[in-house]
């Protein structure tokens, strides 16, 4: 039989099969209880028993029966079973069904029922078809509101009659268990068949039904057994010796032995006597209902261990217990907890202010330098919230309110990182008070050199004005017309060194000079000098930046270009002139290029003052340049940016 709680329900047809009266008292007391709490009408028929003794028991567990008015009824079998001085089972199972009826009506969830059958053996008629009854009540309980239980003393009764009541009822309770019945006979079975070869019959059934059963025991068993094998645990169950009744192949492998070397046996009996002492830690605690988790460490490894109490098959107290190696969590945790210390080791002797906070800006962790720049304790900064919570990867300056009450400028940085798993941000405050007073004083003294600078350019450029004027005095006097042209020369070429100055003057940044402006002003001076307006001039400049020491020579070589091509390129005084100035493979390119009549046959470069000047300015740019006097004079001017210039 399956043994099972007796928790009873609506529809159970049960038989109580008592040796005591204590087994009695134990059954019928709590069902009659229970019934009361589940707002079901209670009715106990009596025989043997006096209903005094049903009552007193009854008000031992609380319940007045004078107060629970019709909820409890305690009536004699004559009144029930043997009404009209004989038992009739469809008249009694017509009572129980008017009295179902009757409840439901009276407001109650439903009727139970419980019936001494000791009258049966004392000869009233209709007694013997109690078989009958039995197996009848098993069409009228499915389709009610009902739940019985049927009481026969053991003792009492033949055990031949005993046999047809335990086929006769779905629920036998016997020694205090319920228990569901394979024995049972369904009434249209048993009430219209051959009794002996039902028996039979039941016999080979329960036959099939036992072996269906051991075969789904084993089938469990070896679930069981492939579950906990496969269980990234080490599994082990002792008894109450503390000898393994149950281990998985993780424990065998653990213990370094095989399964049947094992059960049975004690844990001195398997391992040394250390890692024995270590195994049966606290096992008392598990048997006194306890449980219990530990961490162990045997032969330099270390475990995390759980035991619990657990029932053997005998029903006796055992030990469960489950073991995890963690060797690799420990190695790992030591690894990070001295990564953690290193990491506190750095950031506590920082001299920048570091401070570790979570999502919501709530503080973990302060260096000494944060408490002593900020004039903190650990405990006033310590979880609270410092400000609005920061993101990861931001750098900013800012204004702080040292410990003296002085305001200093800081440089931010936050970060993202751990702390105890949970991600946080790290924030370091770097003072940089002495380093933006430098700065200040730097831009204070860049200002000044600029200022200078400055005038200085504007005093070469004036003074170069005054000897400008001075050559031009002198040209007055002048009676050859030779003479002039070549003193114009080398004022135009003096006017070309003024022109840089005067633009490194004006400029904001008195390190370089525009060429495109640079180069404009002197063709305005050009224009100015030699007075052709039939000569047209085409600009193609790129934004090129030229730094003194290249302006100079490159705004020469230009001057002496033009004023060549003003003077010689075009005898009727109409042509056109194409500047190009620009960028390539990090050198600057200057083209100037006419259509006039170009050079004279057989010239000769360096038998010209202006050639030797062009050529020995480009040699002081570490440039080149070439020049072609076919279909007009082509010029390609190229060197250095200054920025690739060594």
């Amino acid at each position: 039989m399956e043994e099972s709680q007796i928790i009873l329900k609506v529809h159970d047809h049960t038989c109580l099969i008592y040796e005591k009266k204590e087994e009695w008292e134990k059954v019928i007391i709590p069902f009659i209880t229970e019934g009361l709490r589940n707002n079901e009408k209670c009715i106990y028929i009596t025989d043997q028993h006096e209903p005094k003794a049903v009552k007193k028991h009854l008000q031992g567990k609380g319940f007045n029966t004078e107060k629970l008015g019709n909820q409890f009824q305690i009536i004699h079998e004559h009144e029930a079973y043997t009404r009209e001085g004989h038992f009739d089972p469809d008249r009694m199972i017509k009572l129980l069904k008017e009295e179902t009826e009757k409840a439901i009506r009276e407001g109650y969830s439903g009727l139970r029922v419980t019936g001494e059958m000791t009258w049966t053996l004392k000869g009233i008629p209709g007694s013997e078809r109690l078989i009958e009854y039995e197996a009848k009540l098993n069409r009228f309980f499915p389709k009610a509101k009902c739940v019985a239980i049927c009481k026969y003393k053991r003792s009492a009764f033949e055990p031949e009659t005993l046999k047809m009541i335990i086929l006769t009822h779905p629920i036998i309770i016997w020694k205090g268990k319920a228990y569901r019945n394979f024995y049972y006979i369904p009434p249209e079975t048993l009430l219209d068949g051959n009794p002996a070869q039902l028996e039979v019959e039941n016999w080979l059934r329960n036959l099939k039904r036992e072996n269906d059963f051991i075969k789904s025991i084993n089938m469990l068993t070896r679930s069981y057994k492939s579950f906990i094998d496969h269980s990234p645990f080490t599994v082990a169950v002792k008894d109450s010796s503390s000898r393994y009744l149950i281990v998985n192949d993780k424990f065998c492998k653990f213990a370094g032995k095989k399964e049947s070397e094992i059960l049975g046996k004690s844990p001195y009996e398997i391992f040394d006597e250390e890692t024995a002492s270590i195994l049966e830690y606290s096992d008392e605690l598990p048997l006194k209902g306890e449980d219990i988790s530990f961490e162990m460490e045997i032969n330099d490894r270390y475990y995390h261990t759980i035991k619990f109490p657990i029932e053997t098959p005998t029903k006796e107290k055992g030990i469960g217990s489950i073991i995890l190696d963690i060797t690799e969590r420990k190695k790992f945790e030591e690894k990070l907890e001295k990564s953690m210390k290193s990491f506190l080791n750095i950031v506590e002797d920082s001299p920048e202010s570091i401070f570790i906070t979570n999502k919501d800006g709530k503080v973990y962790y302060a260096n000494q330098q944060a408490l002593d720049y900020f004039g903190l304790e650990a405990e006033d900064i310590i979880g609270e919230t410092l400000g609005k919570p920061l993101r990861p990867y931001l750098t900013q300056e800012i204004e702080t309110l040292a410990a003296d009450g002085s305001i200093r400028y800081a440089e931010l940085k936050t970060a993202k990182t751990y702390w105890e798993e949970e991600e946080c941000t790290l924030i370091s405050i770097r003072d940089i008070t002495k380093i933006k007073e430098y700065e200040k004083s730097l831009e204070k003294s860049l200002r000044e050199k600029n200022t200078m600078l400055a005038e200085l350019h504007h005093r070469v450029k004036n003074n170069l004005q005054v000897i400008i004027s001075l050559i031009d005095l002198q040209k007055r006097h002048m009676k050859s017309p030779e003479d002039k042209e070549q003193i114009e020369k080398v004022n135009n070429r003096i006017k070309a060194i003024a022109r840089a100055h005067e633009r490194l003057y004006l400029a904001e940044d008195l390190s370089s000079i525009d060429l495109k402006d640079y180069l404009e002003d002197i063709l305005l001076e050009l224009k100015a000098t030699y007075q052709k307006p039939g000569i047209q001039f085409e600009c193609q400049i790129q934004d090129i930046k030229l730094n003194i020491n290249q302006a100079i020579p490159c705004g020469l070589i230009i001057n002496e270009a033009l004023t060549n091509t003003m003077k010689h390129a075009f005898p009727e005084g109409e042509g056109r002139v194409i500047i190009k100035a620009y960028k390539k493979d990090n050198l600057i390119n200057i083209n100037i290029e006419d259509n006039g009549v170009g050079l004279p046959e057989n010239f000769k470069p360096e038998e010209t003052l202006g050639m030797r000047i062009m050529h020995a300015l480009t040699r002081q740019l570490d440039g080149e340049i070439r020049i072609k006097g076919e279909k007009g004079v082509k010029i390609r001017l190229r060197f250095p940016h200054p920025q690739n210039r060594g």
